[in-house]
């Protein structure tokens, strides 16, 4: 048991650094757009890693080898990015795609082409080098960005797969589909908003909130990078 824990620790280190890594930096930028006054596309940044058990439990899943665990499971280190807009989500994927520090492969848009259960989000897939005591680790990280109403029916599925072991009632599948479809419309909605918001003139506007004791805070991870 103790090598085995040993073994897990080890393991998931760098995935954890990975993670805690890109929420410190993905934070920064966002302090940055709101510095600079520019349309800001993140509103929240958040992070984890699979657990031990949720990470075997996919592996049988998916038949997966245990010893090809860390190359053929995507989205052991996951970080997730939500986003007032739909235009915000694909500025998000554009900013990703332009990092040095990343090598994006796959791509999955669950927007343009949305699961049979109605699941709506952009997942983006790279290749990350987490710089440990031990030297450089290349693993697989996944960026999952989506909207608010996206995020909304997602944490709702997620905590309904978990309550029936992945088995919902077709009763409330069908339900699901059609509040996935009431979400898509809000999206869309929400999108002709921010498009004829940036038509409109006005005299005065107030600036999106940012904290002016965080500047400092904000030019020591700007250094940092």
């Amino acid at each position: 048991m103790i090598n085995e824990n040993r073994y897990w620790n080890s393991f998931l280190l760098p995935y954890e650094l990975a993670v805690s890594g890109f929420i410190i930096k993905f934070e920064s930028i966002r302090k940055e757009f709101l510095f600079r006054k520019i349309s800001n596309p993140i509103e929240s940044i958040s992070g984890r890693v699979k657990t031990v058990s949720s990470i075997l439990e996919k592996a049988e899943r998916l038949n997966i080898d245990f010893h090809k665990i860390s190359e053929d499971i995507y989205d052991i280190a996951g970080i997730r990015i939500i986003c007032k807009y739909i235009q915000d989500v694909y500025q998000v994927l554009e900013l990703l795609k332009t990092r040095k520090d990343i090598d994006v492969f796959l791509i999955k848009d669950y927007i343009a082409q949305p699961k049979p259960s109605g699941y709506r989000s952009l997942h983006i897939i790279a290749k990350y080098g987490v710089e440990t005591v031990e030297g450089r680790v290349l693993i697989n990280i996944e960026f999952q960005i989506r909207t608010y109403a996206m995020h909304l029916w997602a944490s709702i599925e997620h905590s309904l797969k978990y309550k029936y072991y992945r088995q919902i009632p077709e009763e409330i599948k069908e339900r699901l589909m059609e509040a996935s479809k009431i979400t898509s419309e809000l999206d869309e909605e929400m999108a002709k908003v921010k498009d004829s918001v940036a038509k409109i003139s006005v005299d005065k506007v107030r600036p999106e909130e940012y904290e002016l004791e965080n500047i400092g805070l904000f030019l020591d991870n700007i250094n940092k990078r």
